[in-house]
């Protein structure tokens, strides 16, 4: 069966809150910043969840997010 990140793929939106207050966004796959680049990177999901990283536009802090993933 498929699975698949329900951020990457757009079906849920996140918008946790920095310590600071502000709201993070979203920059994506914490692979992606590490790994090779490919639209299709994501395809063969070792884990059960995607790590994503959030970034605070106010205080540059990040936050890594681990999303299960969906079954589909």
């Amino acid at each position: 069966m498929e699975t698949a990140c329900e951020l990457c793929n757009a079906m849920k939106i996140l918008t946790p809150e920095c310590a600071c207050g502000k709201i993070m966004r979203d920059e994506g796959p914490a692979h992606d910043y590490s790994g090779p680049y490919s639209p299709y990177y994501n395809s063969g999901f070792a884990e059960h969840f995607c790590r994503h990283l959030f970034n605070c536009p106010s205080c540059a802090r990040d936050l890594l997010v681990s999303i299960p993933l969906r079954r589909m």
